[in-house]
């Protein structure tokens, strides 16, 4: 049996053809269409994969070993590390969460899987050599699995095959894929006069790629709303002076990175930060810095601000709450607004224009040339990244099916 295989920054999934030739998600467990891209090895050292793992981290109350977004560390140096008691590497790592999907598609089917079409962005990294890099890591990882000689998609090609699959003529689209790591767009020839040919390669225009999603937005939505809360425009008065100054702390740009703040933990900041605040006007503040980067709650903070970014996929307003702190003085409710928002991602909106310019003129189309753009991935449901894609093609032109598995279907289809 062949399958294809989203391995996501966030999210994953596994899709099959039916005897129809239609791609249809697997349901890993009942009423799970995707898993999550995460890892638990608990303090007695069992480790569960996707929403198992994500439902036994939160129950133990945030204790054991977690790891998330597995995708987006390809391309980076990564030393070994402990899971379940035994030490792995960062491509062993991976082989294991894939393995897992793999070990529950033969589970749930009853059958034997003998190859896959797996999912790639664009570019993993803009340097050439880590790109290729998290290609070959990936490459290792799918052989740790029991998967021989993958065939690897681009996955704005994948969302391609999934719209191709509902048309009736032939169509130029423009395809936007926001996965949590990387954005990636293609411009392509498709339709049913072209789905009947083997070699597709001629079909595929041009594709560009942006390694800023879903996470970066997270950063530029902690950046804009809840800074003040962690010491932003804070102030302090140093020892034997009465005259208050600004407190501007390297953390501020660091901790915007959510789930790297494991890696700032050090006996070093947390003596630093224990003493700034015996001198700051509002101690507050740096007990929820305290708490955020020494009590792992990095996660936390970042399924909050996912929550919230989905509220304000369809309203104005939202209220965002996190009341993940050891006491209830250091909750926080902060109202935020869309518009705001967008404003406060307008570089990550503006890089994404450029890619999407870098590709239609690659590929010789011009904007009113394109048919249709079609959208997939969870950024993709908030109005002001749909918005950039109505400017640009005119209203009535962009379409969208289901955000978190139309990459899946596709790589099934291919």
């Amino acid at each position: 049996m062949k399958i294809g295989i989203d391995f996501g920054t966030t999210n994953s999934a596994v899709a099959v053809l039916d005897e129809a030739g239609t791609a249809r998600i697997l349901e890993l467990a009942p009423g799970e269409a995707v898993q999550r891209s995460v890892i638990h090895a608990d303090p007695d050292g069992n480790v569960r994969f996707g929403n198992e793992a994500m439902r036994a981290y939160q129950a133990s109350d945030l204790q054991g070993r977690f790891l998330r977004s597995l995708k987006a560390f390809l391309s980076h140096d990564v030393p070994k590390t402990t899971l379940g008691r035994q030490r792995l590497s960062y491509t062993e790592v991976v082989g294991a969460y894939v393995s897992f999907l793999v070990r529950e598609t033969e589970r749930v089917t009853g059958e034997k899987v003998t190859g896959a079409v797996v999912g790639r962005p664009v570019r993993f990294h803009d340097d050439p050599k880590r790109n290729d890099l998290a290609e070959g890591r990936l490459l290792e990882a799918l052989e740790i699995a029991g998967i021989r000689d993958p065939h690897m998609q681009m996955e704005p090609v994948a969302a391609a095959r999934r719209y191709e699959a509902g048309l009736s003529q032939d169509r130029t689209v423009l395809i936007g894929d926001f996965g949590g790591g990387t954005a990636d767009f293609a411009v392509l020839k498709v339709g049913p006069s072209r789905r009947v040919r083997e070699d597709r390669a001629e079909d595929v225009l041009a594709v560009t790629g942006v390694a800023k999603a879903g996470d970066a937005l997270d950063g530029r939505f902690m950046d804009a709303f809840l800074m003040p809360w962690f010491g932003r425009g804070a102030v302090f008065r140093r020892p034997y002076t009465d005259e208050p100054e600004d407190w501007d702390h390297h953390l501020f740009h660091q901790i915007l990175e959510l789930y790297y703040l494991h890696q700032l933990r050090d006996s070093e900041l947390e003596r630093s930060l224990k003493q700034i605040q015996r001198r700051m006007d509002d101690p507050q503040v740096v007990r929820r810095l305290l708490h955020l980067v020494f009590d792992d709650l990095g996660y936390p903070m970042a399924w909050a601000i996912e929550g919230t970014k989905r509220a304000l996929s369809s309203e104005e307003h939202a209220l965002f709450r996190f009341e993940e702190f050891p006491f209830a003085s250091l909750a926080i409710e902060q109202p935020v607004s869309r518009g705001a928002f967008a404003e406060a991602s307008s570089g990550i909106l503006a890089a994404y224009r450029e890619a999407v310019s870098e590709a239609l003129d690659t590929a010789g189309v011009r904007a009113d040339e394109v048919d249709e753009a079609f959208l997939t991935g969870g950024t993709s449901q908030l109005p002001f990244v749909r918005q950039l894609f109505v400017d640009l093609l005119g209203p009535g032109k962009v379409s969208e099916a289901n955000a978190f598995t139309s990459v899946c279907e596709g790589l099934a289809l291919s």
